[in-house]
């Protein structure tokens, strides 16, 4: 007998299923917050989170339950790769009951503390232990899945992980580079010139760390399964999509700035899976255009776009420019930490 069931393709599809509603329930409660003067455990944002959270539980139940009865140990009861997935059904345990004691006792939290919340951050590292299953599955296999259709779980469930990670960097999730958005122009206040131009800086530095932390996400989900397994045509494009739709409808104050990320992932998806990248052939050169051209891309279609729909942008041809030099030069720092190493090294 094996030491663990086999891969199974049907429970693969159910926890990308509640990846996708754990990513997209932790999104609709971060836009819940930000829209209602009312708080309470018992919401239906907090509902919606926790259903799907409910749903994991039941699925990997009922697999356990049934390979238990085949005579596997508890431990042994899910293919391999899934082990770190009972481990993040324990953590999201301890912090969901954590958490509404903590609100029961002392109430709501409000802007950074909410962000920075011991038990949410332990609820989300939970959720990300347990999406990374149908991955960890999949790069265990003899025979990874080739085809677009077998390889979306893996994608729904990276792109589900992309998804947690920005809601724990939101605030540096756009870049504000809309023309609405501009600050106060400091010579046209002379008593406050000093503190205009600090706060001009301060945004103008905010702007920039988006760009740049939001280059190293989507270089790094994007190199770190390709370099693991050769990706079928148009898996990057549904990972960056997916990936960045969630946060961008719960951030996004106008139409546009969410169509822009909608549209600049797609792009960016688009020139990613044209390079048909292969971990097997090692070409240098290629894997760093790759690196290079796919962030670079994403940012100037999205600043394109804010240009055009949002009554232009506010940041100067040098900020423009080099901000996207800074997304490409993320990427290829990616790429250069990500491999190929040496052979004295692996």
């Amino acid at each position: 007998m094996r030491s663990r069931p086999a891969p199974n393709a049907t429970y693969d599809w159910l926890m990308a299923v509640a990846a996708i509603w754990l990513s997209g329930g932790i999104m609709i409660d971060d836009w819940h917050h930000f829209h209602s003067t009312l708080e309470t455990f018992f919401e239906w944002s907090h509902g919606v989170l926790y259903a799907g959270l409910f749903a994991a539980y039941v699925f990997t139940g009922i697999m356990m339950a049934k390979a238990r009865k085949r005579g596997y140990p508890w431990r042994n009861t899910l293919p391999a790769g899934y082990g770190v997935t009972q481990v993040g059904l324990v953590v999201c345990l301890i912090g969901g009951a954590g958490d509404m004691i903590k609100h029961t006792l002392w109430g709501f939290e409000q802007a950074f503390d909410a962000l920075l919340s011991p038990t949410h951050l332990l609820i989300g590292a939970g959720m990300f232990l347990i999406i990374a299953g149908p991955i960890w599955s999949a790069l265990h296999r003899e025979r990874p899945p080739l085809t677009l259709v077998a390889q979306l779980p893996l994608v729904f469930c990276a792109a589900s992980m992309m998804e947690l990670m920005h809601w724990g960097l939101q605030f540096i999730f756009l870049s504000e580079a809309e023309h609405m958005n501009a600050p106060i122009v400091p010579w046209t206040m002379p008593h406050d010139v000093l503190t205009l131009l600090m706060l001009q800086y301060y945004k103008q530095g905010v702007g920039l760390l988006a760009v740049i932390v939001q280059s190293l996400l989507i270089s790094g989900f994007f190199l770190y399964l390709a370099r693991r397994l050769r990706l079928a045509m148009g898996a990057v494009t549904v990972l960056l999509i997916v990936g960045n739709a969630f946060i961008a409808a719960a951030q996004s104050n106008y139409i546009g700035q969410f169509v822009a990320v909608v549209v600049a992932s797609a792009v960016a998806g688009l020139v990613a899976d044209s390079f048909r990248l292969d971990p097997s052939h090692q070409t240098a050169r290629k894997w760093n255009l790759a690196a290079f051209s796919v962030p670079a891309v994403y940012w100037i279609v999205l600043l394109a776009l804010l240009a055009l729909t949002m009554g232009g942008v506010w940041w100067t041809p040098d900020i423009l420019a080099g901000s996207i030099l800074y997304a490409g030069l993320a990427g290829l720092f990616i790429n250069a930490i990500s491999g190929p190493f040496p052979r004295s090294v692996t």
